[in-house]
């Protein structure tokens, strides 16, 4: 926060007061009701053996859209690239592990689409990722959908 933008992240802050509430809530939370929220995903946890720590920084893009609103908060990770694609930037929070492969293949797709055109390329895209270039929400990728879904549960133990 600087004096140039202070006005700025008011303004923002005024549209998005759901985002604020919800910033300050989990700034507050007190270690008690962050246990209580940890023991929903591990019964066992012992208190004695977690501590509060600083992990990081959220980040959240301000996109200026049409409308009223001087911006908007937009979630998750965005790859934005120059028009003559020699450059690319993530723009959001930092992608984890959850969608850090999805991110470096929407910036390899972006500026160096050449690269996957040949059919080893698409051959080994698919190796490593079976649903490569495939549309699972249509109704013909029912099955093939299920068994990647059935096979990943398996990989994991969660089958």
């Amino acid at each position: 926060v600087r004096p140039s933008n202070i006005i700025s992240l008011m303004r923002v802050g005024i549209y998005n007061l759901d985002l604020v509430k919800y910033l300050v809530q989990q700034g507050l939370q007190s270690k008690e009701s962050r246990m209580k929220e940890l023991y929903n995903f591990y019964p066992d946890a012992d208190e004695k053996d977690w501590e509060v720590i600083d992990a990081g920084i959220r980040v959240q893009a301000i996109k200026q859209e049409p409308g009223e609103a001087p911006g908007i908060v937009h979630y998750g990770t965005e790859v934005l690239t120059s028009a003559d694609r020699s450059i690319s930037a993530l723009l959001g929070a930092s992608p984890g592990a959850s969608v850090s492969t999805h991110v470096m293949l929407q910036a390899v797709k972006k500026c160096l689409p050449h690269l996957l055109e040949s059919q080893e390329a698409k051959e080994r895209m698919s190796a490593m990722i079976p649903n490569w270039d495939k549309d699972l929400k249509k109704p013909e990728s029912r099955d093939f959908y299920l068994q990647i879904h059935h096979k990943a549960m398996a990989d994991l133990n969660l089958a």
